[in-house]
């Protein structure tokens, strides 16, 4: 699938989902509004698809949610009747519900929506920047590129990506998250960034990662050598740890590879990639030590198979899954 094709069905996505909020929760006075959503629904075989599925979901959201629906929808109502000129007020509510639904099964919707490059939860894909270096995005990745005559920078928003940086020694490349930055000495690496903390990996070459200390006018920095990654976070770095840098790239090659780690580390790292998150309810099953090669496009079969192994069982309810001993 091409970036273009996968941006249109997105653009899909959130349309029926803004015609679903519009069409259920009271607020629509036009008259003209069913007509309009007819037009938009046969344009495609994929809007009444798309419809479908966002219709399909609503009816499994959680209890919280529904009850919430309800309350706006009712809300909405309430204000319609009040008085026409009022109208605003009821398309106010449909949006803000609009906004309740999105940020709880499409939060990267609205997460830097003006972001240079995103990708949404489960999308990877590959940048070529103005000066030949490569970005790639994994899951849920948002970054802004800024490349002048003496420097080729890019803030990392959110998410992880590799840079392969093609060589200028006049103009360095450097790749911020949050308050610390790291500067590419001819190298491929690796950053992720949560809006908190992240972790810088280095794969080929040396890069140099530094942020303000906690002295103020000092800089704290680290230089990496290949197969090293450095912690940080809003306060500080982290110390140099080794890593398995065949696990550590593993997501460009649509895998997840994890070594002896408590299961509810896999679990929180599977979640990046799937938009009805996995939920642990054993506290000792969460702690339990696991090795995992899991396909990133069979994350539901994986689990399945994991039946196989651990004494666990699995609930599903609706987008959610539960696993419990």
């Amino acid at each position: 699938m091409t970036e273009s094709t996968q941006q249109i069905r997105e653009q899909i996505r959130q349309e029926a989902v803004a015609w679903h909020v519009r069409l259920t929760s009271g607020a629509v006075v036009a008259p003209d509004a069913a007509i309009e959503f007819e037009d938009w629904r046969r344009q495609s075989p994929e809007h009444e698809q798309a419809y479908r599925d966002i219709a399909k979901l609503w009816q499994q959201l959680p209890a919280p949610l529904l009850a919430d629906r309800q309350r706006r929808r009712e809300l909405a109502a309430k204000r319609r009747r009040t008085t026409i000129a009022r109208r605003g007020l009821g398309l106010a509510a449909a949006a803000s519900l609009a906004l309740t639904v999105v940020t709880g099964f499409y939060p990267d919707y609205l997460t830097h929506p003006l972001a240079d490059y995103r990708t949404h939860i489960g999308e990877q894909t590959s940048i070529t920047l103005a000066d030949g270096s490569v970005a790639h995005l994994n899951t849920d990745t948002a970054i802004d590129v800024s490349i002048s005559g003496n420097e080729r920078r890019v803030e990392l928003l959110r998410g992880e990506a590799e840079f392969e940086v093609a060589h200028d020694s006049s103009r360095p490349f450097r790749v911020s998250a949050g308050s610390t930055t790291t500067e590419a000495l001819g190298t491929r690496f690796i950053v992720r960034y949560d809006g908190k903390a992240g972790a810088v990996t280095l794969l080929q070459g040396r890069v140099r990662t530094s942020r303000p200390s906690s002295e103020g006018a000092q800089t704290d920095s680290a230089t990496l050598q290949p197969g090293q990654q450095l912690a940080f976070n809003a306060e500080s770095l982290g110390n140099l740890q080794s890593v398995e840098l065949s696990n550590a790239d593993a997501w460009r090659r649509g895998r997840l590879l994890m070594n002896f780690v408590p299961l509810k580390q896999v679990i929180a790292e599977i979640n990046r990639y799937r938009r009805g998150q996995i939920k642990l309810l054993d506290d000792k099953l969460a702690e339990r030590e696991v090795n995992i090669a899991v396909d990133i496009k069979q994350i539901d079969a994986w689990l399945e198979a994991l039946q196989q192994t651990l004494p666990i069982k699995i609930i599903h309810a609706g987008p959610l899954v539960f696993l419990q001993s």
